[in-house]
């Protein structure tokens, strides 16, 4: 069901008035990836899987036909440890390209708030951002480590949360994922989950300039967050993991996500749409976390969704993998290219991650 106008409805009121002040909105975003493009045909041979026949079938399937990684081949026979200053700078390059593409004043920046999955020490990039961009030293500074796939709503809600102190300024938010700074090339014997996690993630970062309101001047439609929550399921602990040996590291994502997705989400999406007053039929753009081809489908069948509905997600799959912290931004940009949202329309982010952890935001342009 759309809507015609800006005004929000009687529904998305009732979710406004959970929050005082004025409506965090997203009022830039953009994204950035290495340049090194691999198809996924040629991720077999170079991962040392050719000729096996289950990674065979496990990289046809699994929705993703290109990637982009910025660690050679070459280092992917050596350990996570070895490619710390490598992966170090690959990370905040793609931070840095992401945020340089962003319209703002410096001076108006006061919280940034970055993710990446897996940490090097620091500094970290929120702390790179800061000097990279000249801010105020005083600026807040956060980063959140291992929470993935999920990240993309516990970063906008942090940031909120941290702008509530900074009336009329705004916030950054970076979400940046290296996965070639782990992957590794595979052996005979080697664990399937192994294989299944080389199938599919790519390099990425995406960055949002967070405010408080709307700019006056400002009249193109931009999503405004009228609720969200994040959501751990009990006893999921194990379903996804970083393994990490002396010699070898790889995701670890066990065959119970799609379910999860399919048996999960039906409850946890009709609840939090409740509190608003809304239902399925009120979203009019499907922000689905893209993190495989299984979890799409899982995604699909439980939400009783139809393909054109998670178009945009499986565009984000089949062009760069699932990029795991940013995967959700990366998508959002894709409806804005795709489905050209207009005012009062509504759309539902729905991200999966370790913990396992649901997150949903509700947003209205």
């Amino acid at each position: 069901m759309n809507s015609a106008t800006l005004a929000p409805t009687p529904a998305a009121s009732g979710a406004a008035a959970r929050r005082a002040g004025p409506l965090p909105t997203i009022a830039g975003l953009a994204t950035a990836a290495p340049p090194q493009v691999y198809e996924q045909r040629d991720m077999l041979a170079l991962l040392g899987l050719a000729g096996d026949e289950f990674a065979e079938g496990i990289f046809d399937r699994c929705g993703v036909q290109r990637r982009h990684l910025g660690t050679p081949p070459e280092l992917w026979a050596t350990t996570l440890q070895a490619r710390t200053a490598h992966t170090e700078r690959l990370l905040a390059g793609l931070a840095t390209q992401a945020v340089d593409q962003l319209d703002f004043d410096p001076a108006d920046v006061a919280v940034v708030v970055a993710g990446t999955y897996y940490g090097l020490g620091g500094p970290t990039i929120a702390h790179r951002i800061v000097e990279h961009c000249g801010l105020a030293p005083e600026t807040d500074k956060y980063h959140l480590l291992g929470v993935g796939c999920a990240s993309a709503v516990p970063l906008l809600r942090l940031a909120a949360q941290a702008l509530s102190d900074h009336p009329g300024k705004q916030a950054l938010v970076v979400a940046a994922e290296c996965v070639s700074g782990f992957l590794t090339t595979c052996a005979p014997g080697d664990a399937k989950v192994k294989i299944v996690g080389s199938s599919l993630f790519g390099d990425g970062c995406a960055a949002a300039l967070l405010t408080l309101g709307e700019a006056r001047e400002d009249t193109t439609p931009r999503p405004r967050i009228l609720d969200s929550v994040v959501h751990q399921i009990p006893d999921s602990l194990d379903e996804v993991r970083f393994a990490v040996t002396a010699d070898d590291s790889h995701m670890n994502m066990s065959r119970a996500l799609p379910v999860i997705a399919a048996n999960d989400l039906r409850g946890l999406v009709d609840d939090f749409l409740a509190r608003s007053g809304l239902t399925r039929g009120d979203v009019d753009h499907w922000i689905a976390h893209p993190g495989g081809r299984g979890i799409l489908d899982g995604i699909r069948a439980g939400l009783e969704l139809t393909e054109e509905d998670v178009a945009p997600s499986a565009a984000v799959l089949a062009e760069n993998g699932n990029v795991g912290t940013p995967s959700a931004l990366f998508v959002l940009e894709r409806v804005h290219e795709l489905r050209d949202p207009q005012p009062g329309e509504r759309g539902l982010m729905v991200t999966i991650g370790p913990g396992v952890t649901i997150g949903m935001a509700l947003v209205q342009w």
